[in-house]
């Protein structure tokens, strides 16, 4: 089978890590991907496998590189890729899906725009609850929505030892515990980060030897840079590390992870505890609380107080964490094998092309 997928800038970020995944899980069953994007960082092509793999930028010239591809479908992600995908789709006559990724429902709201393209549309893929029912609540036909989980590949992403020499390369505490925050600075999702860096004086008054890594970028760097504290008592460390491309490593050292959607899940498959993180604070996340973390509905505005309070405990409770990190753990391998997500995605793909089209082709 050939799929064209689209994206806008592919930079860093789950978005990025999803695409990565799946095209690498596509081809590897022998489909054939062409990936049509505004732009990409190096950093996310060397990610890619490339058995089976075309890269393309938009440009007039492109459209002649694709009609000769003649994929079999159409596949779009946020945001302008989806109007283009569209546009291919119908010049084609092939079939659109489009995943979707977060809290917006651009492409398929009640819009000359939204209806326009929802009536294109053969299949709206959300990548979890929250999504889901947010598209449910918002497009003009819900009945096209579909639930496919992030897939995590369980080659990169498993439990293995604290890696010290990491350790020792970043400047922290070999014997301290450490807590990573990791997160896009944008849309709102630097404000918690901000409410911790401004607890952390007060936090390691109480815990010892600490030390804080804050994992991302974004537009409101400036922003998280100056919620620094000033001063900081003697055995903490806080370190700003930007995007990290082996972020794995990071779990890897973390005796606690603050995140959620992908960085949860990621975190989770190397046995890394996570305590929930998007526009506020969830819960740390286990058995009984997976679902309603992934729905968003544990995330709350929280006082300096009582966050404190609550990571104050945890650090000082190595069982309850050690617990958490293995429910999730379980919870991870259970419902978000990479291999089994892009089986999923295939059937849908099936449903829709002539992969006949193809016969010596893998479906």
């Amino acid at each position: 089978m050939r799929i064209v997928m689209l994206a806008d800038h592919l930079v860093f970020g789950g978005l990025e890590t999803h695409i990565v995944t799946i095209i690498n899980g596509l081809t590897e069953l022998g489909h054939e991907v062409l990936l049509y994007v505004a732009s990409c960082s190096s950093s996310i092509l060397s990610q890619i496998s490339p058995d089976n793999f075309t890269f393309l930028s938009w440009s007039e010239d492109s459209i002649e590189e694709i009609k000769r591809f003649n994929p079999d479908i159409v596949h779009s992600h946020p945001f302008t890729a989806i109007i283009k995908g569209k546009e291919i789709a119908a010049m084609l006559q092939k079939p659109l899906v489009v995943t979707m990724h977060g809290l917006y429902d651009f492409g398929f709201d009640d819009s000359p725009l939204g209806n326009e393209i929802s009536q294109s549309v053969k299949r709206i893929i959300a990548v979890d609850y929250r999504v889901a029912l947010h598209l449910l609540n918002n497009v003009v036909e819900p009945e096209k929505i579909s639930i496919i989980r992030n897939g995590i590949n369980f080659d990169i992403f498993h439990p293995r030892k604290k890696d010290k020499h990491l350790m020792k390369e970043l400047g922290l505490n070999r014997d301290g515990f450490t807590i990573s925050l990791i997160s896009r600075f944008d849309d709102e999702k630097e404000k918690p980060i901000i409410q911790f860096l401004r607890c952390i004086p007060e936090l390691s008054k109480s815990s010892g030897n600490l030390n804080i890594l804050i994992v991302g970028d974004g537009g409101k760097l400036k922003e998280v840079q100056n919620a620094f504290p000033k001063r900081i008592r003697q055995g903490v460390q806080i370190k700003l590390i930007g995007w990290e491309e082996k972020i794995e490593d990071i779990y890897n050292i973390s005796d606690l992870v603050f995140g959620s959607g992908r960085v949860a899940l990621e975190a989770l498959s190397c046995k890394a505890p996570v305590y929930a993180m998007w526009e506020g604070f969830g819960e740390l996340i286990g058995n009984n609380n997976h679902d309603a973390v992934m729905m968003g509905s544990t995330f709350k505005q929280v006082h300096d107080f009582e966050l404190l309070s609550s990571v104050a405990k945890l650090i000082k409770n190595p069982k309850v964490l050690n617990q958490a990190a293995q429910e999730g753990f379980e919870v991870v391998r259970r419902h978000y094998d990479c291999k089994v997500v892009v089986n999923q995605l295939v059937r849908i793909y099936e449903q829709y092309s002539k992969v006949n089209n193809h016969p010596n082709e893998s479906n």
